[in-house]
């Protein structure tokens, strides 16, 4: 796969964890402190977060086609990387209240739900994908036999 390609990719990955952070912040912050009010600054948080999300993807990305066993393992390492970095972004920020167990856990699963999630989205658009180049070659392998 060309870097552009990848790109793209990284892109839409991007958007769809941006979307999927977007309402984990809302479940969680309504849950454990819907009390608070926020400046404008808490828009950058899922952008932020879905960065860190996209960078082990493009840093762990492989060009030869992976067996299941290795797909699974790189799967399970990119989410313990988010995982490590977010909770490393949790404890050291002030804003997030680290203390409460209950906060941490609920980070902790949201983001192996997202993860989840946008491996599903993924394979959708890729299914979708491969949907529309099977029916394209069937209709220029009929039209070359004819």
């Amino acid at each position: 796969m060309k870097f552009r390609d990848r790109l793209i990719e990284a892109m839409r990955i991007y958007f769809i964890l941006v979307t999927f952070i977007t309402i984990l912040l809302l479940i969680i912050g309504l849950a454990f402190d819907g009390d608070r009010t926020f400046g404008y600054e808490v828009f950058l948080s899922p952008l932020i977060y879905a960065a860190i999300g996209v960078l082990p993807a493009l840093f762990l990305y492989s060009e030869k086609e992976l067996s299941m066993t290795r797909l699974i393992i790189k799967n399970i390492l990119q989410l313990a990387i988010i995982e490590a970095i977010v909770m490393v972004l949790v404890f050291t920020k002030d804003t997030i209240p680290s203390e409460k167990k209950s906060v941490v856990i609920s980070i902790a699963v949201g983001i192996a739900v997202i993860y989840v999630l946008t491996m599903v989205v993924e394979y959708i658009f890729e299914l979708s994908q491969s949907k529309a180049m099977n029916e394209s070659l069937e209709k220029y392998q009929k039209s070359v036999s004819k």
